[in-house]
């Protein structure tokens, strides 16, 4: 513990933070929860110091994982079918909308 990371965050800090955070936050954690909450970020952070070491100078960014393109259809107008012969077998309707039942009171 107590290792410096390149984002200057120093895991014996944690702890600190956390109490800080929690004080703003009007979050009260039990010595058990605050312990759980220290670990966790500890572990985060040690992570992230592995991800910082990997050299990345001659990765290219990537705008998204997958190789699929968007299939875009052309924009062509077609006849609409009238309202009317939309609710010839509708069973119920008022005022050209289809009537059906309620299902929230």
């Amino acid at each position: 513990m107590g290792e410096n990371n390149k984002n200057n965050i120093d895991i014996s800090d944690v702890e600190k933070k956390l109490k800080e955070l929690s004080s703003l936050s009007k979050i009260n954690l039990s010595d058990d929860e605050n312990k759980t909450a220290v670990e966790f970020f500890e572990f985060f952070i040690k992570k992230f110091d592995m991800l910082e070491k990997i050299n990345t100078d001659n990765t290219e960014p990537l705008v998204t994982v997958s190789s699929l393109e968007n299939v875009m259809r052309e924009d062509i107008s077609r006849k609409m079918v009238s309202v009317e012969v939309l609710l010839e077998n509708a069973p119920e309707q008022y005022n050209n909308h289809f009537v059906v039942p309620r299902i929230i009171e």
